[in-house]
């Protein structure tokens, strides 16, 4: 029976794990994070989760919406339902208007991560163990980690982490670059949370902001912390990438003040820095890219332009290629 490798436990590497278990494939998933969902993970905090990834994601597929309700069906997916806005800024002057839509909005309960976890249950996971190389052995690949311990006897492997890490692991490992523009294929976004007591007419804020991209409140999502989580738009985060947390935390009061016109004591609760965020949308998505004769292919939600909806399809499609190509 063919094993499998697949590095990255977001959405992408549990669907492409399950399919191939389905399959009849055995296989062995690994991520170097402390627990899998990847950009759809939630922080766990006293008072509640807190969404600092995905804020929710839709369904426009007929094979996505499928999935859905089967998670629906299941518990662990429930539709956020949310008062939408729009935050825009001309010359300074922010104004906040209201902007209902049909959308249907999701999110995992308690945490964004629930259906990943759902996904991949059953299945073995090796977290808080990064890849450093790949090692091909005759037919077969070894896994090295960043402890030199080596993971053998993979017929296939799936990379399934955003593209810049992806290059660097097989530069690591003496082979061919595979992407072109890797580094820019994903955007940074600085992710804050804070705290406060006052509250705004809108639970996802859609924004057209210097600095702003979302602004979402957590307290109509299950299982969350009562907080606003703002996401920084690209270009403001890439250019303040390593301003340290008081910075964020300083920006995130200084909008809420401004912009919402929220009064009262704001406490910051997380910040946190997504190197590899959204899609580029000046660049062109790659699609699932293989290394020829090699059992080793690329992917993620950024091979179909973003989102989670195309993380899945992406994981199906990598399975997919194991399926027909990876006897050979």
């Amino acid at each position: 029976m063919k094993t499998v490798a697949i590095i990255g436990a977001g959405l992408c590497g549990a669907t492409a794990a399950a399919e191939l278990v389905r399959s009849g494939h055995n296989v062995a998933v690994f991520d170097k994070g402390r627990s899998v969902g990847g950009r759809m993970s939630s922080k766990r905090t006293e008072a509640g989760y807190l969404d600092m990834g995905a804020q929710y994601f839709t369904a426009r597929s007929e094979t996505f919406q499928r999935q859905v309700q089967s998670w629906l069906d299941a518990g662990c997916v429930e539709v956020w339902n949310c008062n939408t806005a729009s935050l825009a800024d001309d010359e300074g002057r922010s104004a906040l208007d209201s902007s209902p839509d049909q959308q249907l909005r999701y999110i995992g309960t308690p945490s964004m991560q629930a259906p990943v976890k759902a996904v991949l249950a059953g299945i073995p996971v090796l977290t808080n163990c990064r890849i450093h190389a790949l090692q091909r052995q005759g037919p077969g690949w070894t896994l090295i980690d960043d402890s030199g311990a080596r993971h053998t006897g993979f017929s296939s492997v799936l990379l399934t982490v955003p593209p810049a890490q992806a290059e660097q692991l097989l530069v690591n490992s003496g082979l061919p670059g595979m992407l072109t523009a890797q580094d820019s294929l994903l955007e940074p976004c600085w992710a804050v949370a804070v705290r406060t007591e006052a509250t705004t007419s809108a639970d996802a804020i859609f924004c057209q902001h210097p600095r702003l991209r979302f602004i979402s409140h957590q307290a109509t999502k299950t299982g969350r912390s009562r907080c606003y989580v703002l996401h920084f738009n690209a270009e403001f985060s890439r250019d303040h990438l390593d301003q340290p947390a008081d910075f964020w935390f300083g920006q995130a009061v200084d909008v809420l003040q401004s912009a919402l016109g929220i009064e009262g004591v704001i406490e910051p609760v997380a910040a946190h820095r997504w190197l590899y965020a959204s899609q580029n949308p000046a660049l062109e998505p790659p699609g699932i890219i293989a290394l020829p004769d090699g059992n080793l292919w690329l992917g993620g939600d950024w091979s179909y332009g973003g989102r989670v909806e195309n993380a899945w399809l992406a994981g199906l499609d990598l399975a997919a290629n194991v399926i027909r190509y990876g006897n050979r």
